[in-house]
């Protein structure tokens, strides 16, 4: 019995021995059955792939003259202007210059003169509100404004980037009441006492310009203060009185120097003052050399951080300087317009500086 009992035991190891030794076996069969299957559909898709890579060679090469000049790259950064056949270059600048004659002479305008009119001589530093907040400093203005007391009333008509921007410059009372009406609406032209002076200031929300549309569903008073300040310089260096803020804003949308959710690109500056003869250079953020290129002549333009003039990103136009100061035209605030500022109040504040100056 003992015998028997010894015997069907080692029959039963034997067993479980075998089961033990097979499990490996049947494992390592799937495997090799899976990686066989996992490398016949790599095998596949990379013969797709191939095919599908030469379909689109072939339809690049069919194609590549026209996509290359479908894409001009615009950067954001200083870039070289593209060099062109000489022709191709007397083509553009005629085009240029026909684009901002074909209103004709403007001659002058009766408008207001709202440089005049500001009677404003501090404006406070610009600060990011909440919604409620722009309501609540609309309220404390409207107690000694009736013009944003009116806006104030009917505050939910309008954008809430005008009542931002008019929250932090009630300058621009005016601009914000007449929106309804004026919306879209550009008549450009300047005054007679503009042309009577050097360095006129023109103001981005300016009724003559600012309600031309201009960026991302919004308008020259609000985000076109790179053509306002373009305007500027170009005025005073070439006495054009067509190229005013309103159709250099068009200029630059129709011909890609605006980027959605950006802004207004550097090339903007760069290469439309090229076509005016305007020679352009960019100036390193140093006291003493921004005084000698206003001491000939030229004219700067600043591109500015968060700080005094903007809590994003604002151009300034700096013409001149004294004891005091830079002279400085805000196209955003006559009030800042009219005040020197020291190279230190102004230096860390400034990312980028373009020199301006007849060829």
């Amino acid at each position: 019995m003992k015998s028997h009992g010894q015997d069907k035991r080692r029959r039963q190891e034997k067993k479980v021995l075998l089961i033990i030794m097979a499990v490996p076996l049947i494992l390592l069969g799937v495997n090799i059955l899976f990686l066989l299957k996992i490398e016949t559909q790599v095998e596949s898709a990379n013969n797709k792939l191939l095919q599908l890579s030469e379909i689109q060679r072939e339809d690049s090469e069919a194609v590549s003259g026209e996509q290359k000049e479908k894409i001009p790259e615009k950067e954001l950064s200083e870039r070289e202007i593209p060099e062109q056949e000489i022709s191709d270059k007397k083509t553009q600048e005629k085009e240029a210059v026909d684009y901002f004659s074909e209103a004709g002479n403007i001659g002058s305008v009766e408008v207001l003169d709202y440089v005049s009119m500001c009677g404003l001589t501090e404006v406070d530093k610009p600060v990011v509100r909440s919604q409620r907040e722009v309501l609540a400093k609309l309220g404390e203005l409207a107690q000694d404004n009736a013009v944003i007391a009116r806006i104030f009333k009917e505050s939910d008509t309008y954008p809430e980037r005008l009542l931002e921007a008019l929250a932090n410059n009630p300058e621009m009372a005016d601009f914000v009441d007449n929106y309804h009406e004026r919306k879209g609406k550009a008549e450009g032209g300047l005054t007679d006492l503009e042309k009577q002076k050097e360095y006129p200031l023109f103001l981005q929300w300016d009724p003559r310009w600012g309600y031309a549309e201009y960026g991302d569903e919004s308008n020259v008073g609000l985000s076109g203060c790179g053509p306002t300040c373009l305007s500027m310089v170009l005025y005073y260096l070439t006495k054009d009185e067509t190229l005013t803020p309103n159709k250099i804003a068009a200029y630059s949308m129709e011909n890609g120097y605006y980027m959605s959710g950006t802004g207004t690109l550097w090339a903007l500056l760069e290469e439309l003052p090229l076509l005016y003869g305007v020679e352009v250079g960019q100036p390193e953020t140093d006291k003493a050399v921004m005084e000698s290129e206003l001491d000939r002549g030229n004219i700067l333009i600043c591109s500015m951080g968060a700080g005094d003039f903007t809590t994003g990103g604002h151009f300034i136009v700096i013409y001149g300087y004294d004891e005091a100061g830079f002279h400085v035209n805000d196209s955003n605030c006559v009030a800042r317009s009219r005040k020197s500022w020291s190279f230190k109040q102004i230096e860390k504040q400034i990312k980028h500086i373009w020199s301006f100056g007849k060829g």
